[in-house]
């Protein structure tokens, strides 16, 4: 007899569970592109002081991830594990937002830096944990079915995406007319009715009962640790989290040095930007199919090699425009099927864990993912700058030496060909695929028993 874990997800709880992902690409975006210009340009904060502080937020990452894994897995509601903590960050993360964006000016230099360690690691480090672990371990909770999960990420990637595009279009005019102050009160607002959307639309099917409401299990963090430790797959995406992420990391940071000092012009950012979003959005599309007929494993292994392809290109290019906007497309469309496919896998990894040892504890495994994830970015950052340094950067010079335009060169394609030839050797050893329909059909009789 069928039953709700047997049903397949509806477009409405996929697009409801994108929605989750477009309000945290509005504090992500905004953090990314926007903040440290608004420390610099409107409160006044020295830019040093703000790479410190951003570093020193890192120090709490690891243990803010660990804890928040930790309540997640003991978190008892009638609405579940996850799910109840996207709607208790929701308003959480507007209000946060809002008052990051909000540095009193009444206060002096000293204060305005305290203002803004104290909401940042407020927000990065605490809310935004809360909401990030809660929404990443969420899909575990919706299906056991592992097409709806990467209908479900390629959904997210689609719509985050288009997210990240429009903040990018609209944020600088609407900064001129209406200011912060004004303006990051709508993107509050809007980033609360877009996680508490997630929340309403989205269900736990799994432990759920006929009345709709989950019994599930609370895992206590002697008995999850033991457990996630005997997952071998565990590790690997760990792994492959932290290169991938120090990829992504590497290419960004370098993108504004090779528009700025290869290509000689600082506005072409904006084409650059536009040839890896809007083929990453194409990519997203068409993963579910790929990922039906081939498997997330074997769809990840070809994106890798065509991501290494178009790298390759962009580091061949040099100044030729044409061939530099060729390989980022190519580099954009592998981007879709591996961000979905592999965020994809994180679910699958939780259920092979139950499967080897009866322990399903999505928090904790999903809690040391994000780190790889955090620590991928800080690394990124450090193997950017070790390469301008490596290659003599200057950036008060009014010209830059041959070594360091080779460098930049290196830094913005082949440096992403070495750094995606690793992740190819990680997948390889990824092969949760073969046991996964064993996986599906086992935990598929457990829960529904």
């Amino acid at each position: 007899m069928e039953t709700k874990k047997d049903n397949r997800l509806r477009l409405s709880e996929k697009l409801c569970y994108s929605a989750g992902d477009c309000g945290g690409q509005i504090y992500v975006t905004l953090c990314t592109y926007f903040l440290t210009g608004f420390y610099t340009d409107t409160v006044g904060i020295a830019a040093a002081a703000i790479g410190t502080m951003m570093l020193f937020a890192r120090l709490f990452d690891g243990t803010s991830d660990l804890i928040m894994g930790a309540i997640l897995d003991k978190t008892k509601s009638r609405y579940g594990k996850a799910r109840p903590w996207m709607l208790w960050t929701a308003p959480l993360m507007g209000i946060a937002l809002i008052a990051l964006f909000t540095v009193p000016s009444s206060l002096g230099d000293s204060g305005k830096l305290v203002y803004a360690y104290f909401t940042y690691i407020l927000l990065n480090c605490i809310i935004y944990t809360a909401n990030g672990i809660a929404y990443n371990s969420l899909l575990a909770r919706m299906t056991l079915n592992i097409q709806d999960r990467v209908s479900c990420t390629s959904w997210r990637f689609v719509l985050g995406n288009l997210m990240v595009l429009l903040i990018n279009a609209v944020t600088a005019n609407l900064v001129t007319t209406l200011g912060w102050n004004k303006l990051i009160v709508i993107y509050g607002i809007i980033e609360i009715i877009l996680l508490i959307v997630c929340f309403a639309g989205c269900k736990e099917h799994i432990d759920e009962g006929d009345e709709g409401t989950v019994e599930a299990e609370k895992i206590p963090l002697k008995t999850a640790l033991p457990a996630l430790l005997k997952n071998k797959y565990f590790y690997l995406q760990a792994l492959m989290m932290v290169f991938l992420y120090i990829n992504i990391m590497t290419v960004g940071n370098m993108m504004y040095y090779f528009c700025n000092t290869v290509l000689g012009n600082l506005a072409v950012m904006t084409v650059v930007s536009m040839c890896y979003s809007v083929p990453t959005i194409i990519g997203s599309l068409i993963n579910p199919l790929l990922a039906s007929k081939y498997g997330k494993r074997r769809v990840i292994i070809g994106a890798f090699v065509i991501s290494m392809v178009g790298r390759a290109v962009v580091g061949a290019g040099g100044m030729n425009m044409e061939l530099v906007l060729v390989g980022c497309a190519i580099h954009g469309l592998a981007l879709g099927p591996i961000y979905a496919d592999v965020f994809a896998m994180t679910p699958d990894i939780i259920d092979y864990g139950e499967w080897k040892t009866g322990i399903r504890s999505e928090g904790l495994t999903t809690c040391c993912v994000s780190f790889g994830m955090k620590v991928g970015l800080g690394l990124g950052a450090f193997v950017a700058s070790w390469i301008l340094e490596s290659g003599g950067y200057d950036g008060m010079a009014a010209v830059q030496a041959d070594s360091a335009v080779s460098a930049i060169r290196f830094g913005f394609g082949y440096a992403s060909v070495i750094l995606s030839a690793i992740c190819l050797v990680i997948i390889l050893m990824m092969n949760i695929d073969k046991d996964i329909e064993q996986i599906q059909k086992d935990l598929m009789e457990k829960h529904n028993a």
